[in-house]
């Protein structure tokens, strides 16, 4: 009987217990009507809605305007996640497209150009390397003069040898010279404004060296 009575009270107290109503029901902002700021993290949105819900149980108005809010914050968080990485996506077709594009005159140097494979980079190096050192070796008397002849007549060579030695002859004596005049010329003003060689070093051995360098390039890399 006692046990009954205690139910009894129990059911009686549930049933008069006062339903706080939720008072934010107007509010059009949703991180307002859930009372969060809107750079609330997910577990505090969380934590807002059970807490809400929990205290406004039984305003059924209330509890639809919460669920409401709480659904806007969700659906705004994921578009907005969506539009983020859309963006970087974006961003990183723009940059890839930024890194593979070149203006037409760098796409036509690029292509007079080709990579040799690894066995000729190898030996048309060490062939440049030991003619600038003959010349670095040589008496300053005597000048590179023979050194140069040996390096130009080398690049018309493998130039010929490398478009096919029909009829490119021509063409391939062409090209070096127009090597050998550049490197003259980038020999002749880059030294007085960057000292990169020695206040000894001769203006010949000085240009012999830019156009051992520049035959090399033209040689090695030029189709």
């Amino acid at each position: 009987m006692s046990g009954m009575t205690m139910d009894g009270d129990a059911d009686e107290v549930e049933a008069k217990r006062t339903v706080v109503e939720f008072t934010r029901r107007k509010e059009k902002d949703p991180y307002k009507r859930l009372g969060i700021d809107a750079d609330a993290t997910s577990e505090e949105v969380s934590s807002a809605f059970n807490y809400l819900i929990r205290e406004h149980a039984g305003d059924e108005r209330g509890v639809e305007s919460i669920e409401a809010a709480y659904d806007k914050v969700i659906s705004q968080r994921l578009t907005t996640r969506k539009m983020q990485k859309g963006l970087r996506k974006m961003k990183k077709e723009k940059k890839g497209d930024e890194v593979d594009y070149d203006a037409p005159i760098v796409q036509r140097i690029k292509a007079m150009f080709a990579k040799p494979d690894q066995q000729t980079l190898i030996r048309r190096t060490m062939l440049y390397v030991f003619i600038s050192g003959w010349a670095i070796a040589a008496p300053a008397s005597s000048g590179p003069a023979f050194q140069m002849a040996c390096a130009f007549g080398a690049c018309v060579y493998f130039l010929n040898e490398k478009r096919g030695g029909q009829g490119t002859l021509g063409k391939s004596f062409r090209d070096s010279l127009i090597a050998l005049v550049l490197a003259w010329l980038i020999g002749s003003i880059v030294p007085v404004y960057i000292p990169l060689f020695p206040q000894g070093a001769a203006p010949e051995l000085i240009l012999a060296l830019f156009s051992f360098v520049a035959m090399w390039v033209t040689c090695t890399f030029l189709k």
